[in-house]
């Protein structure tokens, strides 16, 4: 459209020139005619830039709009991609949460399963220990009925027949290994209960160790080393290879004495019991406890090794 206008621009203007300068000379004329041309081949100059920058322009113009479209692409490309990556990460995470639920329901399980064994232990040995007191006056009434009958009839006594031979008398080496009973426990120290049964433990006699450590519980409850004496049951235990009532010991220690310093102790060893005993997991979670816990303990160092194997 404007080449065209130009055209008839370059048309008319000499004409118009012609007729506004009819009266002018004819050197006059020459020098506008020189004029006329030298813009026309300016004009026309001109015109072929412009066309140039139009047509750059318009290829410019097309450029950017395939970079656009391939940008927006690539947007939604990626933003296909991130939605995806936003799923996934959804899905993990529900993943977690029921991992971490079903972990959790499974250590409670575990603890109320070792609660109800300690209890019904518990509950064991204090009817053993109520049957024996019971059989033991049952005796002694029968011991003094025997010897009003004796008396009455005149019978001898149970002594000639021990200096007769009729009756032996247990070797002084069983009366050791029976030890001291628990009434003549009360006249020793806590000390010296506790480090005599400790000494049973190194020995390897660890059902006179387990014996010992239960009566000094009995004796003592509330001393310092009553944490230490329950931690070393769970010890004889693992040494006998009762791996059970092992786990059932370590953790009379964790739930009993939380603020003892057998705790660490306990939770590593009852962990490596678990392990024997080829529960892993139940091994993991009271490692994993352990850390969360006490991280700064030596026995939290040995539980990041086992965790990481």
């Amino acid at each position: 459209m404007i080449a065209h206008i130009l055209i008839k621009f370059l048309i008319f203007f000499p004409l118009l020139i012609f007729l506004v300068t009819s009266c002018a000379s004819q050197k006059d004329i020459i020098y506008l005619n020189r004029q006329v041309n030298a813009i026309s081949r300016q004009t026309k100059k001109d015109m072929k830039r412009f066309e140039k920058s139009i047509k750059k322009l318009e290829e410019e113009i097309q450029a950017n709009n395939a970079n656009q479209k391939e940008i927006e692409k690539i947007f939604k490309k990626d933003r296909e991609s991130l939605r995806l990556n936003l799923a996934q990460l959804e899905a993990d995470l529900v993943e977690i949460k029921e991992n971490i639920q079903r972990l959790t329901g499974r250590a409670e399980e575990n603890s109320h399963l070792l609660k109800r064994t300690i209890e019904e232990d518990i509950a064991k040995e204090d009817s053993i220990v109520s049957q024996a007191k019971e059989l033991s006056f049952m005796i002694e009434d029968l011991k003094q009925r025997i010897d009003k009958i004796e008396d009455y009839f005149g019978l001898e006594s149970s002594a000639p027949k021990k200096e007769a031979g009729l009756e032996k008398t247990p070797p002084t080496q069983d009366i050791r290994e029976k030890d001291i009973s628990f009434s003549q426990e009360k006249k020793l120290t806590e000390s010296e209960i506790y480090d005599r049964t400790l000494g049973y433990y190194r020995d390897g006699r660890y059902e006179e160790a387990i014996a010992g450590f239960k009566n000094f519980l009995k004796l003592h409850p509330k001393s310092d080393l009553a944490d230490n004496a329950q931690f070393w049951i769970g010890e004889c235990y693992r040494s006998q290879q009762k791996y059970e009532e092992a786990i059932l010991a370590y953790q009379g220690v964790i739930n009993g004495y939380p603020k003892g310093n057998k705790v660490t102790s306990a939770m590593l060893h009852q962990a490596l019991t678990f392990e024997k005993i080829n529960d892993k997991t139940t091994a993991n979670l009271v490692f994993k406890k352990l850390v969360k816990n006490f991280p700064k303990s030596k026995e939290a160092e040995i539980a990041r090794k086992r965790l990481k194997q």
